[in-house]
């Protein structure tokens, strides 16, 4: 419970501040550089090694990170082809192929676990999220976020913005740290633990501060939104839910727990990398600000209808 009054209370706190004029306009932004520069990379320092060391070759661990892969690639095809039909900007069908494709499945996605399934389900959780979300957003998200950028960009630009990337740099650092036996693990684990603590509520306020809920934008984008939100909180998690338990024939509680991360909310930082490259900035918040509260009450209806 204290994990959703967070959530709401460090989003009403971002949307409350805009209206007071000692908070300068590009106070989301410069959030948001801190969050890329120094939260998150402070997360995948943190949270990363430990689970590359426990991975073996055995057993379904499998399951959910391949959902993650999954629904991003599904993510960026499907709207990268409606997008295209529809004649949408690039920016506005970049922003949705992040934040349709990458789920909230650690800030969200644990209480809900430990909730419907209890704590059992959180380790599970952890799959789906960093090997899955954040992997993701480090690498193939920042791919999709420079593509789709609106930059006439060559591959090498992508290239060097991918590689220039600090969450990305952090991933490969967490890697070689693992794979060196994590070298000043007890010294360097804890500050870096307190700082990654920064992320959900600095992301929180950033896309509180950042959003509007002006019907007139919500109106604009209201395709966008519908294909976005009914892409990542419906269609993708009863999708895997029959190509897990229908066509691979899982039956197994790795399966539940990979379907209700499927369901979680707009990963947070997904929306701070689309404002990061510049793509449809509005439209991310829109998809994070309106998925969280839909997804507190969808969870745990596609759960009592699927396995109930």
């Amino acid at each position: 419970m204290s994990n959703f009054i967070i959530i709401f209370a460090c989003f009403i706190f971002g949307l409350g501040c805009k209206s007071i004029k000692r908070f300068p306009t590009l106070t989301g932004l410069s959030l948001n550089l801190f969050i890329i520069y120094v939260s998150l990379p402070a997360l995948i320092l943190t949270k990363f090694p430990p689970l590359v060391k426990t991975l073996t070759l055995g057993g379904l661990w499998w399951v959910p990170i391949s959902m993650a892969w999954l629904s991003f690639l599904f993510s960026w095809i499907i709207i990268s082809y409606i997008g295209r039909k529809l004649a949408w900007p690039r920016t506005m069908t970049g922003a949705l192929i992040l934040t349709a494709g990458l789920g909230n499945t650690s800030f969200v996605g644990f209480p809900l676990l430990e909730a419907i399934l209890g704590k059992s389900a959180i380790s599970i959780g952890i799959l789906a999220d960093q090997p899955g979300s954040f992997l993701i957003v480090s690498s193939l998200g920042i791919l999709v976020a420079a593509q789709f950028s609106g930059e006439s960009l060559k591959a090498k630009v992508i290239f060097q913005k991918v590689f220039s990337f600090p969450p990305f740099l952090a991933l490969l650092l967490a890697v070689l740290w693992s794979l060196g036996g994590l070298p000043a693990a007890k010294f360097l684990n804890e500050p870096l633990e307190k700082i990654s603590q920064t992320l959900v509520p600095m992301a929180l306020f950033a896309v509180g501060f950042q959003t509007n809920f002006r019907w007139s934008a919500i109106k604009e984008r209201r395709n966008a939104l519908m294909l976005g939100l009914g892409l990542k909180l419906i269609v993708f998690p009863l999708g895997f839910y029959l190509f897990y338990r229908h066509i691979l024939g899982l039956n197994d509680f790795f399966v539940q727990v990979t379907i209700l991360e499927a369901a979680m909310a707009t990963q947070i930082t997904s929306a701070v990398v689309a404002n990061e490259f510049n793509l449809d900035g509005e439209l991310a918040n829109l998809m994070v600000s309106l998925s969280i509260p839909l997804s507190l009450a969808s969870v745990p209806l596609l759960n009592h209808l699927l396995f109930s």
